[in-house]
């Protein structure tokens, strides 16, 4: 970049952070054109040095680095060194690191999850439901988090931008996005990493890349295989679970066959094979007995020990007993075109997920509850945008079109109590959504800004629902579900209930942002974020089968940027505030031994802060910091609850205002320091980073119900107190916090030969990822992973 000044680069990098052109190429800043400016020699070596300490990757064609305290908007990101430094391995550890940002594990895939930010989550993980968290890589919408919990592969950049991305992103942002951008082809270029790691319970894994590149075409290829021995034991049997084995590639082929033209074109793989993984029982209630006692007070010495049922006990299970398999595959095709006013984008992209598994809910020995899950999802994105300057650069705009398109299915059957008649869950879906968007940024003045931008969707969604009894799991139907709809059936597709709904919103967003001096930037902005409508996929009525309203979020935010002590030191800190009309909530209801999940609305009214900071305290010795508070509550809710004697159950309405929120975590903190000096052989490089999140709860229930009457009461347990006691202690997440550290020494020519040693989760934390409560029956939970430590060397050429 030539000489600017540096008023100029503030005003002008401010300025084009927000516009839509900038967002839609999900970046955190844009460069400035190069000019001449009046820049001292020794304004251009602070500059340099600032820019060197904060640096962040912006993504699309321009690929320039920039500093993100220029950006007005709350974000967090990662280069791909922060990412290996910090210990950041699968996507779900981005929230780790990430202040008002949570990952709870889906509780039927352990390859997905389920995310939640300030306030909303998606607190299911079925085909119908949409992320209130959208997820991109390169550009890719990721419609289903399905096999999208994977090991991170030659990545450039993740970021985790904050708030309604309603007009930037589109649907399913309403609470914000997460940004995956992984390395491109370099032109003129031949470079690699070669990587091997071994570590705690023989976790073996080895990654290369390359990269052949020439004046017009160059190609990447980066290749991933990871595995790890059993570290889970059931306490009857002795057996082992939780090995698995990981396979991921990427081809990617870039040409320019004109200075201003380039095509890219990649395709992904990825393919796990998980061997369970096995759960722990928390609570289990047979008719007031406790069968799982025994067990359970050996699980809560050692969080490895799991209980699983024998699966003869299951009539119809696979006897090859507990596993989980996913395959993906995406391929994309992108098309840069440079302009004289910016740039012209064409990306399509097209992802197949194929996946089954069989799970023990329950956690014990006590054959309480097997369920078994397929899904084939495909789905196909496209998006037209032209981003670029007018009116001498007196504003940043932003134009485009995009077009999504998903079908598939996705089953699920469970056997309770060893009942031979699985019930069966199976949604065929049929989606399309298209929006257009346009989003203008003005700068009235060098210091002052002002965005405005709004974006139209429009989702046509289509579901058939097959619900129905499979005795021994097989493919004969004895019944169709719910019973009301029943007639003599032949076959699956006579139980098939079907219907179509079509949803629309327009999502805007109004802000502004001032540059009160050269090194502070105050902002402020009104966003509104769309997230569809849900169709009923699990439900056992047909009054219930009406779709759950689209999630609406209005939220404001202020924030404050500040730089000092030469460029060594950043603070900064947002406030915010959002109303969500038709929150989206999932519960499971056990109705008559069946049980089912119905996507229930509510309203919600969230306050939170939000702030990070980092000084570089000596050359090469950094400190950070970062940390937020929520506090949500419920303006209304009004969903079901079970009520009646066993046999004669029904669904009835609750109000259900009063009851806590699931999976939000509302306190959180990260602290670190990293270190890196010359050794005058290598460079030593250091970094240690803590990071604490309070304690969240599992049920949306309270606990004055665990002894109500059940018979009179919707919801009610009709629990003993001493019950009731052990059931609260179970359903609540208590606080975790993961230390993760790394010590590395490079050395040889330009660094390029590594070792190093690392661990994550040192102090072996353990705490209940994702907990599973059935009625008054039991609690199932799976934990978060162990302490792990092992070594790694890399080799670069």
């Amino acid at each position: 970049m030539k000489n600017q000044n540096k008023s100029a680069i503030n005003s002008r990098f401010i300025a084009s952070s927000v516009s839509l052109g900038v967002i839609a190429l999900m970046s955190l800043a844009a460069p400035a054109h190069a000019q001449e400016g009046d820049t001292t020699t020794s304004e251009q070596e602070q500059a340099q040095a600032n820019f060197e300490r904060n640096p962040i990757i912006v993504l699309g064609v321009t690929r320039q680095e920039e500093n993100i305290q220029e950006v007005p908007t709350t974000i967090t990101a990662f280069s791909g060194e922060d990412i290996v430094e910090q210990g950041i391995v699968q996507t779900a550890d981005i929230a780790t690191f990430t202040p008002g940002f949570n990952v709870r594990a889906a509780g039927n895939n352990p390859t997905a999850f389920n995310l939640s930010m300030r306030g909303q989550i998606q607190v299911d993980n079925i085909a119908t439901l949409e992320p209130s968290v959208g997820t991109y890589i390169d550009d890719i919408y990721i419609g289903r988090a399905y096999g999208l919990n994977t090991n991170l592969l030659d990545i450039e950049s993740v970021q985790v931008l904050k708030g309604p991305q309603g007009t930037l992103f589109g649907r399913n942002t309403s609470a914000g996005a997460v940004v995956i951008q992984t390395v491109q082809p370099q032109f003129d270029e031949v470079s690699g990493v070669v990587r091997g790691t071994y570590g705690r319970y023989d976790q073996r894994e080895a990654e290369a890349v390359i990269n052949l590149g020439f004046e017009h075409f160059a190609i990447r290829g980066s290749f991933f295989y990871g595995a790890r021995d059993n570290y889970q034991t059931d306490v009857t049997t002795g057996d082992g679970y939780g090995e698995r084995e990981v396979l991921n590639g990427r081809v990617r082929v870039s040409a320019r066959p004109l200075e201003n033209l380039t095509i890219t074109a990649s395709g992904e793989w990825f393919d796990s094979e998980i061997n369970g993984p096995g759960r722990s029982n928390l609570f289990l209630n047979v008719g007031g007995a406790d069968p799982a006692a025994a067990e359970r007070a050996v699980m809560q010495r050692d969080r490895d020990f799991v209980g699983v049922s024998n699966v003869a006990t299951f009539p119809g299970a696979p006897a090859r007993g507990l596993f989980n398999e996913m395959e993906t595959e995406t391929y994309m095709l992108r098309a840069d075109l440079e302009t004289s006013f910016g740039e012209v984008n064409f990306i399509t992209g097209y992802r197949n997920v194929e996946g089954a598994n069989l799970i023990d809910l329950d956690g014990s020995a006590f054959p309480a509850h097997f369920t078994q899950g397929f899904q084939d999802l495909d789905q196909f994105s496209a998006e037209l945008r032209a981003t670029g300057s007018a009116f001498d650069d007196l504003i940043d705009f932003a134009v485009g079109a995009t077009y999504f398109a998903e079908s598939g299915n996705d089953q699920s059957r469970s056997s309770l109590f060893s009942s031979p008649n699985w019930s069966n869950f199976n949604g065929f879906i049929d989606n399309d959504s298209i929006g257009i968007y346009a989003q203008v940024s003005a700068h009235v003045t060098d210091r002052l800004t002002i965005t405005g931008g709004a974006r139209y969707s429009i989702d046509d969604k289509g579901v058939t629902v097959q619900s129905s009894v499979a005795p021994n799991n097989g493919d004969v139907v004895a019944v169709c579900l719910p019973t009301s709809f029943n007639f003599p059936p032949a076959t699956f597709e006579d139980c098939a209930r079907t219907r179509y709904d079509t949803f629309d919103n327009l999502s805007y967003t109004i802000g502004f942002d001032y540059q009160l001096t050269d090194d502070i930037l105050f902002y402020a902005k009104h966003s509104r974020g769309y997230r569809s409508g849900v169709q009923q996929l699990r439900s056992l009525t047909l009054t219930d089968t009406t779709p759950a309203q689209p999630e609406i979020n209005n939220e404001q935010e202020i924030g404050l940027k500040t730089e000092f002590w030469g460029g060594r030191a950043i603070f900064n800190i947002a406030g915010f505030h959002n109303r969500v009309s038709n929150a989206q909530r999932s519960p499971v209801f056990n109705v008559n031994g069946q049980s089912q999940t119905i996507i229930e609305n509510a309203g919600t009214e969230t306050w939170g802060v939000e702030a990070d900071f980092s000084v570089e305290v000596a050359d090469g010795f950094f400190l950070f910091a970062s940390g937020s508070l929520i506090d949500p509550s419920y303006t209304n809710y009004d969903g079901f609850g079970v009520v009646g004697a066993a046999g004669m159950q029904q669904l009835v309405s609750v109000d259900k205002s009063d009851f806590p929120f699931v999976g939000i975590v509302e306190e959180q903190f990260t602290v670190g320091a990293s270190y890196e000096t010359d050794l005058g052989f290598g460079r030593l490089h250091l970094n240690a980073t803590y990071a604490w999140q309070g304690e969240y709860n599992n049920a949306d229930t309270r606990t004055d119900l665990f002894t109500a009457n059940p018979v009179t009461t919707p919801g009610g347990l009709g629990l003993t107190q001493a019950q009731a006691d052990q059931l609260e202690d179970a359903l609540v997440t208590g606080s975790l916090g993961l230390l993760n550290a790394r010590a590395a020494l490079s050395f040889g020519y330009d660094d390029n030969y590594e070792i190093a040693v690392w661990g994550r989760n040192i102090l072996g934390d353990r705490e209940p990822l994702y907990t599973l409560l059935l009625g008054n029956v039991y609690v199932g939970s799976s934990f978060n992973d162990p302490a792990t430590y092992g070594v790694t060397l890399t080799a670069r050429f």
